[in-house]
Parts: C-alpha cells; sequence; structure tokens
C-alpha cells in the first residue's frame, strides 16, 4: 500500500504516455517545483532530443522533471535528492505509476557528481535558489565529463541570486525570463 504523506500537492504530468497522471509531494518551503508552463516549454524545447536519452535530474525535488522526461520517451533518468521526504514521495509515485527506468538515489548530489563517470544526454539543474549551487554544480559536471558531445544541460536560477558561470564549450540554445526567475538551456559541444 502507498503511503500518501499529509499536506500534500498534486502535479499532473503535461505530456507524454504518462500526461495528466499525479505526482504526489509533500509541500515543502523550500521546494520549488516546476509549474505546468514552464514544464510544456521546456519539453516543447528538447521535443527532438528526449526520445531514448539518458538523462540526469540533480535536484529532484518533486521528481516532476524525471517523470515528465520519462513520459517523454527518455529511457532512463537518474533522479537524485538529500531529502528524506523527498525520497518517499519519489519512491511512492515510481511505485504507483509502475514506472522502472528511473533510477532514484537518496544522496547529496555534489558529492555524487564528484564520483559519476556516467555520460548524459541532457541533465537538469535546479537547486533550492537559497543555495546557491548552481555554479558549483555545472563546475562539476565539467570537470567530471559527465555530458555527451551535443548534451543539453537546462538550468533554472534566480537571476538576483546568482550570476551563471558559463563554459566556453556551452551554448546558449533556449531560455525564458519570468520576473527574477531565469529558465535556458545549454548545447554543449566537445572539442573532438
Amino acid at each position: 500500500m502507498e503511503m500518501i504523506l499529509k499536506k500534500n500537492i498534486i502535479i499532473r504530468i503535461t505530456g507524454g504516455k504518462l500526461n495528466t497522471q499525479k505526482i504526489y509531494t509533500q509541500r515543502n518551503l523550500y521546494m520549488r517545483p516546476t509549474t505546468s508552463i514552464i514544464r510544456e516549454v521546456l519539453f516543447n524545447w528538447l521535443k527532438n532530443y528526449i526520445q531514448q536519452s539518458y538523462c540526469l535530474d540533480c535536484f529532484s525535488g518533486s521528481g516532476i522533471l524525471s517523470f515528465e522526461s520519462v513520459s517523454r520517451g527518455a529511457s532512463c533518468v537518474v533522479s537524485l535528492d538529500i531529502k528524506k521526504k523527498n525520497v518517499i514521495n519519489i519512491k511512492n509515485n515510481i511505485s504507483r505509476l509502475l514506472i522502472n527506468n528511473i533510477q532514484f538515489f537518496h544522496t547529496n548530489t555534489l558529492k555524487w557528481l564528484k564520483k559519476s563517470h556516467q555520460l548524459f544526454d541532457i541533465i537538469f539543474i535546479d537547486p533550492p535558489f537559497y543555495l546557491n549551487l548552481v555554479n558549483i554544480t555545472i563546475d562539476l559536471i565539467q570537470k567530471n565529463n559527465l555530458l555527451k558531445n551535443n548534451s543539453l544541460v537546462y538550468i533554472e536560477y534566480n537571476i538576483k541570486k546568482e550570476v551563471l558561470s558559463i563554459p566556453l564549450n556551452w551554448t546558449l540554445y533556449k531560455i525564458k525570463k519570468k520576473k527574477d526567475k531565469v529558465f535556458v538551456l545549454y548545447k554543449i559541444f566537445l572539442k573532438l
């Protein structure tokens, strides 16, 4: 029997084979699940890349970007989060929706990135804004060569809290701004 936590919020998957399915997550002051409008924009940007992709969802929170990716055809998503409540919610949602291609790790994302040698097609970076973790995450991804050639990195950040330091081989592909939030997609070209 699945455990439904008190004070749940419900997030609906916006597209793909799991379209309209519900994701349950617990209300949390520090977690900002990506809104349905922004997810629609993001996955329209990714529509030619998501099929059969290998994705990494850093700082998963509710896990909605992982679920959207699988729903829209990603072959596998590695999902990382450090908060136990988020872990419980994501595992319950994986079980309830009978998903077998999300690999979830209850871990510190930065420590995991330091040890990983996997290559990804798409990486999502959406940490809690108050922690200012975007640049250190970018640096670890770059240093550990976790990106394939022509891979994509999606970043959500607060323009008032962080100034991005982007590697030279990352090219801005798409951008959307909403008040003090910026949503960007970079395309990565590796030196061959």
